[in-house]
């Protein structure tokens, strides 16, 4: 099945216009926090989207972050340029800007007048560790009465009633579950509740909730779907096509995306996504042993995605490989 594909041809592909963040969320797999400085400039936005229409398939596009609003005139232009192109469109907030009622009434609008289709909000105990609980649910009201409910994307549903448990106005520490739950059931909430993804900073900060195997465990786990045909993929500011959510890693830039693509269909891959492709993340880790002095955490890994960030967090101080970008990824745990 994977062979008949077309590598790197997705069909929801986010287009992030900064790692800036309020928060530095324990779950986050693209490192964002409030350290990352850069925006992706209006010419940019243009010529990336542009790109995006070589496609031959049909695909849509999520305007993400970072979180998006921290730079409102610039995602209200991303809008009116996908708008413009003819590109179906959607966008990613954590609600932690909305302060209040008129604030959010103003922006929500200026969105749908300049052709926004639909938002999705983030309903996560990692976002409420920061943002305030009301943010979330005022962000959800207003969504509903100016795009409609069918337009008003909740991620996840299933969490709305949880984060309100501890209280509306304050934001809400993980250690209040562990308080209140226990750590292995606040462990189970977490990790198999809300589907964390092992990469970024979960396994460094969310780690100690799950169970770790040595690196021998993930051997023959291969990574070939998630980087080579993931349906869901992201451009980012500095020119990088990141593949899945793979965050620090790119499959090439997307300012040559002709030529990026052409090679990956010859089966040509940077060094990194070779060996991951066909060996997995315990290849790249085999790899790293025996090149690049990589010592395995003793502790052991919760997932292969945690095994694979470890071992390119070394990869990135000790070898020369351009796929392991944006380089602050690697400074952001």
């Amino acid at each position: 099945m994977v062979n008949q594909l077309i590598p790197l041809h997705p069909t929801d592909i986010g287009l992030i216009l900064s790692y800036k963040c309020q928060s530095a969320c324990a779950h986050c797999v693209y490192n964002c926090s409030p350290n990352w400085n850069d925006w992706i400039s209006s010419d940019d936005i243009r010529v990336a989207l542009e790109t995006m229409l070589a496609w031959p398939q049909t695909f849509q596009v999520h305007i993400t972050g970072g979180e998006p609003f921290l730079n409102f005139p610039l995602l209200l232009e991303a809008v009116e340029i996908a708008t413009e192109l003819g590109i179906p469109r959607y966008l990613e907030t954590n609600a932690g800007w909305a302060l209040h009622e008129e604030l959010v009434d103003r922006h929500f609008t200026a969105l749908r007048n300049a052709g926004l289709q639909a938002i999705l909000i983030s309903v996560s105990p990692f976002h409420a560790e920061s943002i305030p609980p009301e943010r979330t649910l005022l962000a959800i009201r207003k969504a509903n009465e100016i795009f409609g409910h069918q337009r008003t994307i909740i991620y996840q549903t299933k969490w709305l009633e949880q984060i309100q448990f501890f209280g509306h106005e304050t934001p809400t520490p993980l250690n209040h579950y562990i308080e209140t739950y226990g750590e292995v059931e606040t462990g189970r909430l977490l990790w198999g509740g809300y589907g964390l993804i092992s990469g970024g900073r979960s396994g460094y900060h969310l780690g100690h909730l799950t169970p770790k195997q040595p690196a021998e465990y993930f051997n023959g786990d291969s990574c070939a779907y998630d980087l080579l045909y993931a349906p869901h993929s992201h451009f980012d500011l500095y020119g990088n096509f990141i593949p899945g959510f793979c965050g620090g890693l790119t499959a090439g830039s997307w300012q040559e995306l002709p030529t990026v693509l052409a090679r990956y269909q010859r089966h040509k891959f940077p060094t990194i996504i070779g060996i991951l492709a066909e060996y997995g993340p315990y290849g790249l880790f085999e790899a790293a042993v025996l090149e690049y002095g990589y010592k395995p955490l003793p502790e052991g890994y919760c997932g292969k995605c945690h095994l694979c960030v470890d071992v390119r967090r070394h990869l990135a101080l000790t070898g020369n490989f351009p796929e392991l970008q944006p380089k602050q990824f690697y400074e952001e745990f």
